[in-house]
């Protein structure tokens, strides 16, 4: 009996490569939401530190020039929140449809590899029907040719 052959080896290497490389992709966009979230936090723990300053300032008496400076820099840091947020949203959401795609490849992948098992588990059981039709005939054979012998004997 020839040796087993998967008829879509080559479509499961594909799907598998096609896999590798969107869990690739996937990394690094994680990686770029990371560094994007540490970036939008660092810029509110900046404003959460400018406004204790500010506060601290005014309890202790602040000239309005200070107050106004510390104004237009706390309104230029909810400008760069509010931006930094929308970037965060965008790459959230190019992460979660890359995530996506790699679910579905790797739905296609696992429907594949139980398609191959399903086949070679066909071709095992073929192969021992087989194997074992082989050992009966040789089984058989072997008891007619000592049957033969007897009756030469006698």
């Amino acid at each position: 009996m020839q040796q087993f052959d998967f008829k879509m080896e080559k479509v499961l290497d594909y799907r598998q490569q096609e896999e590798d490389m969107i869990q690739q992709e996937l990394t690094k966009i994680q990686s770029v939401l990371k560094k994007e979230k540490e970036k939008l936090n660092k810029l509110v723990t900046n404003k959460c530190e400018i406004q204790t300053k500010l506060k601290e300032k005014e309890s202790n008496g602040i000239n309005l020039q200070q107050a106004v400076m510390y104004r237009d820099h706390l309104e230029v840091l909810a400008a760069e929140i509010e931006e930094q947020k929308q970037v965060v949203a965008q790459i959230k959401e190019e992460f979660e449809k890359c995530r996506s795609r790699l679910l579905d490849k790797t739905k296609e992948c696992k429907m594949l590899n139980k398609l191959k098992e399903r086949q070679f588990a066909n071709y095992k059981e073929e192969f021992l029907k087989e194997e074992q039709k082989n050992i009966d005939e040789l089984a058989t054979n072997n008891f007619i040719r000592q049957a033969d012998n007897n009756q030469a004997v006698i």
